[in-house]
Formats: C-alpha cells, sequence, structure tokens
C-alpha cells in the first residue's frame, strides 16, 4: 500500500529544488569568489579564507557589513591539503551555511508564488 500523500511528494520536491539550489549557489559564488581574488595559490589557507569573506561581500547584495566581520571570525579555514579551487569551495559552502542560517539568502519561490 503506497502511503505517500502529496503534501509528502511536495515537501520532497521542494528538498530536493532547496538542494539543487544550494548547490547551484555554491559552485555559482566559488567561480565568484575565484574570479575576484588575485593569484589565490600564494595565500595561505587562513588569508585565503578571509578574501573569499572579501570577495563575497563586495559581490554578494545579501551579505552585509556586519555579516562579512563576523563571517571572518566564524569561518572555517579550509583543510591544508586541499587544492586552491577546493579551498575556496570549502569556504564558501560554509558561508552559505551561515548565511542560510541567518536568512540571509535569497529563497526561491515555489510554483504558484508571486
Amino acid at each position: 500500500m503506497n502511503t505517500i500523500t502529496t503534501a509528502q511528494r511536495i515537501s520532497t520536491s521542494s528538498d530536493i529544488d532547496a538542494s539543487i539550489a544550494a548547490t547551484r549557489r555554491v559552485q555559482h559564488l566559488t567561480a565568484v569568489a575565484r574570479d575576484a581574488i588575485e593569484d589565490p595559490r600564494t595565500l595561505d589557507e587562513d588569508t585565503l579564507a578571509k578574501a573569499v569573506v572579501k570577495a563575497l561581500y563586495g559581490a554578494h547584495p545579501h551579505i552585509r557589513f556586519d555579516d562579512a566581520l563576523e563571517l571572518a571570525v566564524l569561518i572555517e579555514t579550509p583543510p591544508a591539503d586541499s587544492s586552491t579551487a577546493e579551498a575556496i569551495e570549502y569556504v564558501v559552502a560554509d558561508i552559505c551555511s551561515h548565511l542560510d542560517a541567518w536568512d540571509r539568502l535569497e529563497q526561491p519561490a515555489l510554483p504558484g508564488q508571486g
């Protein structure tokens, strides 16, 4: 017997859509940060992490100045053995998780919502 309700399907669909949106957001912001940081391979992990915060603060309209200051303290330093691209993505994902928790990221409208 199939006990999945329409509400459960919508919830699951919404969860999947949110997950896809979050992944795309991290990918997009990783590219933005990578392009904004001059010669990121020369930076140590901590400096690179702070450079990512600065780059995203300059590029993302939902990151406030006080958010950027707090993020510079809160973000995790990427693992030392990660490549520069992996390190930037790691920091961006951490930043996005904080911004999401603070409700600073725009939530996509669901179909039927205007």
